[in-house]
């Protein structure tokens, strides 16, 4: 019971935590904006946030190594909320048009911090849960995530219309806080003493890439994580401003429909996987291969539509089979992975994400401008069909196995 109460507090606090992320990158933008009216300063916001978390993510092993990971989730939250409360502060009182590039440190604090909290509250879960439970689990905390996506957007706009973007950093605070408050009732009944002094920096850092570099599944996940990161790209605001404006035709608000549909093909991906717990728990190969199949037969039809209510419909869909593969790919990750390992993994596999995606987000900018946006759809696609293939012809290794059978190659790690 106390476990199952666990979760619910890990599932609240973060939620909490990702409606203040969203709400606080919205507030400061549009004060960004009104002072400078830069349109670079906007873009420079969600590109150190990228950058910051790729660093945190790179570090969190030896974080992970020397803190148990409920102190990871609660002192990382309580460091964002001190540091979005001076940014606050300085907000409301101090804040010139002059002095804007005080803001970016503090920004880049908390998103190096985001980069510990993900890995530690995704290693996390499984503790909270019992292992047949897991598909659901995942299910449930990514549509609850992808319902503050879909939602948070248009919620954080209607706020900072109708106060401004000092209110919703100031809102946001409230709600790290609180979200801190939720996470400290959190009680792992699995944690152990963390290995403080016997671990040096390097082994802390390499563990988890060493893992998933001996480790078939993990091995086979991270690749097809990798080109998720690069295939991603083509739904970041700049592509789709391009493929609204050069392909649809179509107003500015073509953008905001388009990301809707995928919020919401995503969300039904999560109550699909949910409610087909056992098909996904016995065909996880099935939901990785034909999922990132599927992800790119749609990415690539979308790229190419000249019709805007076909692209909405491609759209959900695109989000339904992005959601049902990334659900089976996380399950695989946390089951195929030992638990001392797990949280090491997540980090290097959210830092190789956040690489990929940060690195990819210029190249197909200038792809796009240079050959046009239909050109970046096409490369995307054809990478999510290599991605299928190479997670074909790996099959064998995305099955939903404990990891008991790790000795063998934990005795190969330890000997590295």
């Amino acid at each position: 019971m106390c476990t199952k109460r666990s979760f619910h507090y890990l599932w609240i606090g973060q939620t909490l935590a990702n409606c203040g992320d969203l709400f606080y990158i919205v507030g400061l933008i549009s004060i960004l904006y009104k002072a400078t009216g830069s349109g670079t300063l906007m873009a420079f916001v969600p590109f150190v946030i990228t950058i910051s978390r790729f660093l945190g993510g790179i570090g969190a092993p030896w974080v992970i190594d020397r803190y148990p990971l409920r102190k990871i989730l609660v002192y990382s939250q309580l460091a964002k909320s001190i540091l979005l409360c001076i940014v606050s502060i300085y907000l409301l009182t101090l804040f010139q048009p002059d002095r804007v590039y005080f803001i970016f440190p503090l920004v880049a604090l908390i998103a190096f911090l985001d980069g510990w909290a993900t890995p530690a509250r995704n290693a996390i879960l499984p503790r909270l849960i019992k292992s047949e439970d897991l598909i659901k689990a995942n299910s449930f905390i990514s549509i609850v995530d992808q319902i503050v996506q879909l939602g948070g957007w248009p919620i954080g706009g209607m706020l900072v219309a109708i106060f401004n973007g000092g209110f919703l950093v100031a809102l946001t605070v409230i709600l790290f806080f609180i979200s801190t408050f939720m996470m400290a009732f959190i009680r792992d009944n699995e944690e152990k003493t963390v290995r403080a002094s016997s671990t040096s920096k390097w082994n802390s850092l390499k563990e988890g890439w060493l893992a998933i570099w001996i480790t078939p599944s993990l091995k086979t996940v991270a690749f097809i994580d990798f080109i998720d990161a690069i295939s991603n790209v083509v739904w970041i605001a700049a592509i789709l401003y391009l493929y609204v404006e050069d392909i649809l035709h179509q107003s500015e608000a073509w953008w905001g429909y388009i990301n809707s549909t995928f919020f919401a093909g995503l969300i039904l991906g999560g109550l699909l996987s949910f409610k087909r717990e056992s098909f996904m728990k016995e065909n996880s190969q099935f939901g990785i291969c034909a999922g990132t199949l599927f992800v790119g037969i749609f990415t690539l039809s979308f790229g190419l539509s000249p019709f805007p209510l076909l692209s909405l419909f491609l759209s959900v869909l695109v989000g339904l089979a992005t959601q049902i593969k990334a659900i089976s790919q996380q399950t695989v990750i946390q089951l195929t992975s030992p638990d001392h390992l797990l949280p090491k993994v997540l980090s290097a596999r959210d830092a190789i994400f956040t690489g990929a995606f940060g690195i990819s987000s210029l190249i197909f900018g200038y792809l796009a401008e240079t050959y046009g946006v239909r050109t970046v759809f096409i490369i995307a696609a054809l990478l999510l069909t290599m991605s299928a293939i190479w997670g074909y012809f790996r099959k064998k290794y995305l099955k939903l196995e404990p990891a008991g059978s790790f000795k063998e190659l934990h005795l190969r790690f330890q000997s590295k």
